[in-house]
């Protein structure tokens, strides 16, 4: 079981990855508002009922939680602790401050290992399969950027497969489509939106399509922001949807209109 005062900094970061405030979530839970607090705090220990409560209205199995807190982390920790390493193994490549060559052709390893397996393995996708491929995804990289700029999140979160993964570099890793379209809900609310979305290179399988481009956009029209992206997608039943994606954002910012 886990205790004080790690559990309540947990139940905080799931609220916020909900984009929840406190007393939204205590209207889910039958709590008072000073309850939850005492308990984010780490000031008092709730009973397991109320634990249990908690963590169903913020969608989170809190069996895995005790299993990570016995140093067993079952099949979800072990995924969950994988992804923070790459991600954080990821992140470094992607800084070219340092080591700039050896991160250029690491970085460039994946890409030519991709293309080299594709070729060995004889997938002869036509040119005019690869050109409704690239359609399809330009139609969904234009609505992901418009359907984020009017605030429809939802519409965003049904781009995602349902168990789809992202790795974005200002946070862990966030497993599952809710948890996505909680994060995206607080970069919407923080006041970002997108001014351009565009692939650079793309790689089209029969059912996979891994795309890598660059993103701009600004925060409150006052500091403009850009960065790149590296995503996988899967063609399910006459659609593509992100399976996993990885973003990098520059670490300036710059005033807008400069």
């Amino acid at each position: 079981m886990v205790h004080q005062p790690e559990l309540g900094r947990r139940i905080a970061e799931l609220r916020k990855a909900k984009n929840l405030t406190q007393e939204e979530l205590v209207e889910k839970c039958n709590l008072s508002v000073r309850t939850l607090q005492r308990i984010e705090s780490g000031e008092v220990t709730p009973r397991s009922y109320t634990v249990r409560t908690i963590f169903s209205a913020l969608d989170y199995n809190v069996d895995d939680l005790a299993e990570a807190a016995d140093n067993k982390p079952g099949i979800t920790g072990l995924i969950k602790k994988w992804l923070e390493q790459l991600y954080r193994y990821i992140i470094d490549l992607f800084n070219l401050k340092t080591h700039t060559m050896r991160k250029i052709m690491i970085l460039s390893v994946p890409f030519l290992t991709l293309f080299a397996i594709l070729l060995s393995t004889g997938l002869d996708a036509n040119a005019q399969s690869d050109k409704k491929a690239e359609k399809s995804l330009e139609e969904l990289n234009a609505n992901f950027m418009i359907w984020f700029n009017a605030g429809k999140i939802d519409s965003v979160g049904l781009l995602y497969l349902e168990n789809a993964c992202m790795i974005p570099d200002d946070s862990a890793p966030i497993i599952g489509r809710e948890n996505i379209k909680g994060y995206y809900w607080y970069i919407y609310n923080s006041g970002f939106r997108f001014t351009e979305n565009k692939t650079d290179n793309l790689v089209i399988s029969k059912d996979v399509l891994v795309d890598r481009g660059t993103w701009r956009g600004n925060i409150k029209n006052v500091f403009n922001m850009s960065g790149s992206f590296m995503s996988q997608s899967r063609y399910i039943d006459g659609k593509w949807y992100i399976e996993n994606e990885i973003s990098n954002s520059d670490t300036s910012e710059s005033p807008a209109g400069q």
